[in-house]
């Protein structure tokens, strides 16, 4: 049996994100895996930590520590948002800009050598489908509705997925 899509999916994720993070590395800088719930979804004109939250599902807690480190690391800063005087706004430093752009570079590096592994041509294909399947704005994602009770879901969840659907139940036989 082949494996499967969940596994290979992942398989490649902690590919990219294992050789983002080694160059990183080489760089001078100590981003940990840990982090990127919030370089995922930081943006360059920056993020208030709920929406970080919400778009990684994950708790503000989990962003409020991942920041605590960044920020001592000198690659992200907090400011008061000027839209609200009650929030923060967190924004890359010129050092954590200079981090991203590393990133960038060392993805791109990847994609080309994936590229010359299976043709330009077939990967050219297989990103186009990615896209398609993953980056269509509106599109639900399987995990649309919200990890935690009052955590918003950026996307939108269709009717036939509703959270509020109870779970299928689970037979006695099937435990």
């Amino acid at each position: 049996m082949p494996r499967s899509l969940a596994l290979l999916l992942r398989d490649a994720h902690r590919t990219v994100d294992s050789e983002v993070l080694a160059a990183a590395a080489k760089a001078g800088f100590e981003i940990q895996p840990g982090h990127a719930i919030v370089l995922r979804h930081l943006g360059e004109d920056g993020a208030r930590p709920s929406e970080m939250a919400a778009k990684a599902q994950v708790t503000r807690q989990a962003i409020t520590k991942a920041l605590d480190d960044l920020e001592r690391l000198g690659l992200v800063r907090r400011h008061p948002d000027p839209s609200d005087g009650r929030g923060i706004t967190v924004r890359y430093t010129t050092r954590g800009l200079g981090a991203l752009q590393i990133a960038r570079t060392r993805m791109q590096e990847l994609e080309r050598e994936f590229a010359s592994q299976v043709g330009a041509k077939q990967w050219a294909t297989f990103r186009s489908v990615l896209e398609t399947l993953f980056d269509t704005p509106g599109r639900p994602a399987a995990h649309a509705k919200p990890p935690f009770p009052g955590t918003p879901s950026t996307r939108q969840t269709p009717k036939s997925i509703s959270p509020r659907s109870p779970a299928p139940q689970a037979s006695k036989n099937s435990r």
